[in-house]
Parts: structure tokens; C-alpha cells; sequence
């Protein structure tokens, strides 16, 4: 909770201050705070410990690129808040009802999480409400209204912000394998521009009452859409239940800002899967074949496409007029580059588990096991990069960039690829290599990369 402090500072920030700032709490939560505080820098299998440590500012430096507008920064528009939203959900109501939960245990568990009780989510919630009215109340105040009585939108603002709090204590429940010091601020991040309230900005400083999404009245259309992929992604047992349902919320993210994004998400996910299944037997009999027969669960999924559906305000800005310069287009490259980048991960390491050869870890440059953690082969790299190229040149033939920009985003993947690699074997060392958090450590570096690259350079 005490960590909330810097994001007081936001409304004097840029976004690329803001996001040195995150920077900074990144290198403080890994380096400097094992020293200082070595209690709250633990391992747990359960409750992730150190490694939602790490993935707190993680999550900031997502919400920064997610929100980050280069234009409405200049326009003088409150870019920050969405921001604010996210952090305070992240600091503030996840942590009173951590707090809530430990003054309560007893009683009653959510249904869907068996590690909840009841009245201690409903106390820690109630905490949480407290100073979340007054920050509510302190950014209307200070939203920019052009005409007519400010207050005439006082309840229909507070409404919209009230929803959005519902949806963090929502998420702060949910649990699928995901930390949720970052499903908290992903919600908050992903729930804003669909519906009213008054921290997303419009066109001019007003307060935007509305959706895009629904008010151009294809949202239920694309809604259909993702759907049905979920559920033919299901049926042919290529994902879990859970997977399949998470796989269609992302997809209708993705969709609710261009459509053409299915078409990166359906080539990441043929290419994913055909490399999954390549050499499957010969994978299962080493032992190194993913769980399930390759049917990835809702954790795996987050892990895949969180990181390009968190990037999709930047797209809704980018629509308004408000978004970073260039348009539309660098937007877009922000959202498909974590896809790129898992898709040179997952074809590369599914390659190279099947073909074999000489595997090698980038840390020491050393021989290791095929399937061990940061381990690079010949086969698996060359097919990751032939992969990742097929996507990135359909974005150039779609002119969202040209070969330039498919250069950086190849770099990108790369560049990713070697975090993933280094990361990998560094956390699967030191406790921190749960679950799918390595894959969106990697795609949301891949993420930041691309904002710096394509929309403040």
C-alpha cells in the first residue's frame, strides 16, 4: 500500500518519465529490497512472494504503455489517471483485502477460490472503498469539463468509477495460476474504455460518457465472434475450459479495436499449436512435451496474449485522435508485438524439443538438456525466427509499417526471446519460475520495447 506514493507524482510526469519511474521501482524490488527487507522478499509456491515483488512494477510499466498517449500528454489531457486507477487497485484493494481476509479467515470461502473467505473480501473491499471515493471525487475535480455544470455528471462519473472498482475486487479473487498483482491492474487497464466513466479522455478534454466499442454497434458482433473461438478452441481440445473462456475475453479485447487482430491471433495460434504437436511423441517420451498434450490451460493463455490485449487503450486512443503520433498504426505495432515475440518463443522451443541437437544456455554458453530452462537450439531458433517473420510481414503488406518496421519488430522478438531465455533460467534457479510469468515478463518487455520504439523515438 505504501508503494501507491509515486503515483501522486503522475500528473507532473510524462509518460516517459513515468515510465523511468516504474523502471526505478523494477530495480528496486530486484536488487535493493532483498537487502533491506529480506522477509518480504520470499518464495512461496502458493502465495508467489517474491516474485509478485517483481511483478508489481511489472504491472506499472504495463499500465504506462497501455495508457501512455503522446498526444493527449500535449494536449495537456489527463493521460494519467487510467494509470492512477490501475496503481490504486494494484496498492489499494489488493492489499485491503489481503489485509480483510487475514483479520477474517473464518466463515465462508468463494466459491471459486477456495483460499477467499467471504466476509474477509467483503471487509477488505469496504476498506478499499474508503479512499477510493476520495480519489474519485479529487480526479472529477480536476477533469476537464468544457461547458455547462460540472456537476451534472457528478453521479454518472462516480457510477462508471464505482463499476470499475467492482471489476478489481472481482479479479482480486479470481485465481487461475496468474499473480494478481497483475490481473488487478490488467482489469482495471483493459475495463476502462468499455464502458462510461470519466477517466477515459475524449476528443477536446470532455468527459467521454460512452464506448467506442459499443457505440459504433459492432461490439456484440465481435463479442459473437470471440466466442465462437473460445468454444471451437475447446472442442477441438486445443485449450482447457478456463483457457478457452479467457482465450475469448482477450480476443474480443483484441477485436474491439481492430478487427484484423484475430487474424495475429489465429497465426499465432496455428503456428503455436503445429509446433506443439511437431515431434509430440518423441517430446513425451523424453519427458519435456507441455502438460495436458498441449492443451493449455487459462494461466498459459494469460501468458500468451495478456500482454498484447493490456496495449489495446493505446489502439482506442490512438482511434480518438488522441493516441501516440503516427496514428493508428504504431499503436497497432505495440499490441502485435508481444504476439510476434511469443510466437518465436513457443515455435522455437517446441522445434527445438522435437528436432534436438546441441542446446546451449545463453548464461553460460554452456551444453545443457534439451527443455531446460533458457536453453537456446540451432533448429528451434531458426524456426522461431521463419515464424515470427511470417506475422510481422503480413503487418507490412497490411501498411502498418513498412520493412523498416518489420526489422524492429523482428528485433523486438529477438531481443525478447533473449530476456526470456536469461530470465528463465535465473528465476527457475531462485524459486521465482512459476507458472507463466516468465512468458509475460517476455512479452510485456516486448511491449515496451515497441512504445519506445515506435511511439516515443
Amino acid at each position: 500500500m505504501a508503494a501507491f506514493w509515486p503515483a501522486l507524482f503522475l500528473p507532473w510526469l510524462s509518460p516517459l518519465q513515468a515510465l523511468g519511474v516504474t523502471l526505478l521501482l523494477l530495480l528496486m524490488n530486484l536488487f535493493l529490497l532483498p537487502k533491506i527487507l529480506p522477509g518480504v522478499y520470499r518464495a512461496e509456491a502458493e502465495g508467489m512472494g517474491a516474485l509478485e515483488v517483481i511483478l508489481y512494477p511489472v504491472a506499472l510499466m504495463a499500465c504506462v504503455v497501455a495508457y501512455g498517449s503522446t498526444e493527449a500528454n500535449r494536449a495537456g489531457l489527463a493521460w494519467y489517471m487510467p494509470v492512477m486507477a490501475a496503481w490504486f487497485a494494484l496498492a489499494g484493494i489488493d492489499a485491503c483485502i489481503g489485509l480483510g481476509c487475514r483479520l477474517l479467515a473464518r466463515g465462508p470461502l468463494l466459491p471459486w477460490n477456495a483460499r477467499k473467505p467471504v466476509a474477509g473480501v467483503l471487509l477488505g473491499a469496504a476498506l478499499a472503498a474508503v479512499p477510493a471515493y476520495f480519489l474519485a471525487r479529487w480526479a472529477l475535480a480536476n477533469a476537464f469539463i468544457p461547458d455547462g455544470d460540472a456537476w451534472q455528471y457528478r453521479t454518472p462519473a462516480l457510477a462508471g468509477v464505482g463499476i470499475l472498482f467492482l471489476f478489481a475486487v472481482l479479479a482480486e479473487t479470481v485465481w487461475f495460476g496468474v499473480a494478481d498483482n497483475l490481473i488487478v491492474p490488467f482489469t482495471v487497464c483493459a475495463a476502462i474504455p468499455l464502458f462510461p466513466n470519466f477517466l477515459w479522455p475524449a476528443p477536446g478534454g470532455a468527459i467521454l460518457l460512452g464506448s467506442e466499442v459499443w457505440l459504433h454497434g459492432h461490439g456484440f458482433f465481435i463479442l459473437g465472434i470471440a466466442l465462437g473461438f473460445g468454444c471451437l478452441a475447446w472442442l477441438a481440445r486445443l485449450l482447457t475450459l478456463g483457457g478457452a473462456a479467457l482465450g475469448a475475453l482477450l480476443a474480443f479485447l483484441l477485436m474491439a479495436v481492430e478487427p484484423r487482430l484475430f487474424h495475429f491471433l489465429i497465426g499465432f495460434f496455428v503456428l503455436g499449436n503445429l509446433a506443439t504437436r511437431f515431434g509430440l511423441a518423441r517430446k513425451q517420451a523424453k519427458g519435456i512435451a507441455e502438460a495436458r498434450n498441449g492443451r493449455r490451460g487459462a494461466a498459459e493463455v494469460f501468458g500468451a496474449m495478456g500482454a498484447a490485449a493490456w496495449m489495446t487503450p493505446l489502439t482506442h486512443l490512438a482511434g480518438l485522435g488522441i493516441g501516440p503520433r503516427g496514428g493508428l498504426h504504431p499503436a497497432l505495432l505495440v499490441v502485435i508485438a508481444p504476439l510476434i515475440a511469443k510466437t518465436m518463443d513457443t515455435v522455437s522451443s517446441e522445434i527445438g524439443k522435437a528436432v534436438g541437437g546441441v542446446t546451449i544456455s545463453l548464461r553460460s554458453l554452456r551444453p545443457v538438456p534439451a527443455g531446460s530452462k533458457g536453453g537456446v537450439s540451432l533448429a528451434g531458433t531458426l524456426a522461431g525466427l521463419l515464424a515470427s517473420a511470417l506475422i510481422t510481414a503480413y503487418a507490412v503488406y497490411l501498411g502498418w509499417g513498412g520493412w523498416s518496421a518489420g526489422a524492429g519488430l523482428l528485433a523486438i522478438a529477438i531481443a525478447a526471446n533473449v530476456f526470456e531465455s536469461y530470465w528463465g533460467e535465473y528465476a527457475s534457479k531462485r524459486g521465482l519460475d512459476q507458472g507463466p510469468h516468465t512468458n509475460i515478463l517476455m512479452t510485456v518487455f516486448a511491449a515496451v520495447l515497441a512504445w519506445l520504439l515506435f511511439v516515443n523515438l
